[in-house]
């Protein structure tokens, strides 16, 4: 019988290698919402989806339902959705503006900072009951950085910034293209589920190997773009060949050690050159803010894909913010929001989510390939003809970059999945 004990979690991942078990025992997965969702930071919302006061975003972290909310003094409240009188959950809406909560069930009143305000019928309290003490729980650890909240559900572990460490770079690579300094995650969200394990996503994010043969549709083996079509009225994106596209073979990964983070670097996409009437007024918007020389350093972007361990993705490419979330050991949700630069050009913020419309939406080119994918790994994983999935290609040709405090490898390689591993063993060693 299996009870997750440091030394039965290690015989589950060895080199080049991890047990089909991982992505297909049920008790693996609940040890997984105990010990890594119910301990790691997680990336929770984007403080511009809470703009005002009284805006609630709703979500769960693991199993664990969670309400992050704006109060009246402008500061963003990360508590636990749990009504403290009889453990209902007291918002059940996603997003929403709400001057106070209240519960459904026998009416008691919370603040959107968590405490609480009136119990109806209080003569049947406990003499000493203090409303004080029955407030909203916050979560144990919040943490935000340029408009990203996480938090943990764990009071013990390493700190923000420990977790976050290089990875900051990556989110800078991103906030910095727009000119007013700020993203904006108001434009909607993409919402998909797919029939198999969180981490099939999770380890796709920095696959490059499966890029010319699962997208062949779209990017052949040769090389083809997605590009904007510059003179359309309407912006309309277009898929070209493009000769001159690097191999993805010239791509490099990077792995950022005990936190599970990686990134891939980018090769494609140099805009500094780029012309149109909106984008011309974006560059001379960005360049107005920080100059000629720095703009044209952030319209040629280092970072392609960045996973946020366990849980987020930053996509530079076709921007986007991408959120995965567990829901059973073969059901998994992921929402894609869209990016808007603020100060960039109206415009060229609705091209950049077509862009995303094309690529990775539910109903995309790109991303439907990834789901068929998932699915029948997920299918193919209850076959016992070998008990392990092999992570092998390139061990032994990592080399470390300490100027980005990572591991550097080809992305045609899987050393950011076995990075992701040896995160995902520490984690549910340290808790076993």
């Amino acid at each position: 019988m299996f009870d997750g004990t440091p030394d039965e979690m290690s015989r589950l991942v060895q080199p080049g290698r991890v047990h089909r078990r991982l992505y297909t025992d049920p008790g693996i997965f609940e040890l997984e919402m105990e010990r890594i969702f119910g301990r790691a930071w997680v990336y929770v919302v984007h403080t511009s989806q809470v703009p005002e006061a009284g805006d609630y975003f709703s979500t769960r972290i693991g199993r664990q339902p969670v309400i992050l909310c704006r109060h009246r003094d402008g500061g963003v409240r990360v508590l636990f959705n749990r009504c403290s009188h009889r453990g209902a959950k007291l918002c059940n809406r996603e997003t929403g503006n709400a001057k106070y909560f209240e519960c459904l069930y026998h009416g008691w009143t919370y603040d959107t900072d968590g405490r609480l305000l009136k119990v109806p019928v209080p003569e049947g309290c406990a003499p000493h009951f203090d409303l004080g003490d029955f407030g909203l729980a916050p979560l144990p650890g919040t943490g935000e950085y340029r408009g990203f909240v996480f938090a943990r559900c764990a009071g013990e572990g390493p700190s923000f910034e420990e977790f976050l460490g290089p990875m900051k770079a990556n989110i800078d690579d991103l906030v910095d293209r727009a000119p007013d300094g700020e993203l904006l995650l108001d434009a909607g969200v993409h919402r998909y589920k797919y029939r198999g394990n969180w981490k099939l996503q999770i380890d796709n994010m920095l696959d490059s190997y499966h890029v010319p043969f699962s997208h062949a549709s779209t990017t052949n083996r040769e090389g083809v773009q997605f590009s904007r079509r510059e003179g359309d009225a309407k912006g309309a994106v277009v898929v070209e060949k493009n000769k001159t596209a690097k191999s993805w073979a010239g791509r490099r990964s990077f792995a950022t050690g005990a936190a599970g983070h990686g990134w891939t670097s980018n090769t494609a996409l140099d805009e500094s050159k780029r012309s149109s009437p909106a984008f011309d007024a974006y560059k001379a918007a960005l360049a107005a803010r920080v100059g000629a020389a720095r703009a044209e350093e952030i319209l040629a972007p280092q970072f392609h894909n960045s996973v946020l361990y366990p849980s987020a993705s930053i996509m530079g490419l076709n921007v986007h913010i991408r959120v995965v979330k567990p829901l059973a050991v073969d059901l998994t949700e992921v929402a894609v929001y869209p990016v808007r630069f603020k100060g960039a050009p109206e415009a060229m913020n609705r091209r950049n989510i077509r862009l995303l419309n094309v690529t990775h939406s539910a109903s995309s080119f790109v991303q439907t390939d990834d789901m068929e994918s998932f699915v029948r790994t997920q299918a193919g994983l209850a076959s016992r003809a070998n008990d392990w999935v092999d992570f092998s290609r390139g061990m032994g040709e990592e080399i470390e970059a300490p100027n980005r405090r990572a591991t550097e490898a080809s992305a045609m390689h899987e050393m950011a999945m076995r990075k992701q591993y040896q995160a995902w063993l520490a984690y549910m060693c340290a808790a076993g």
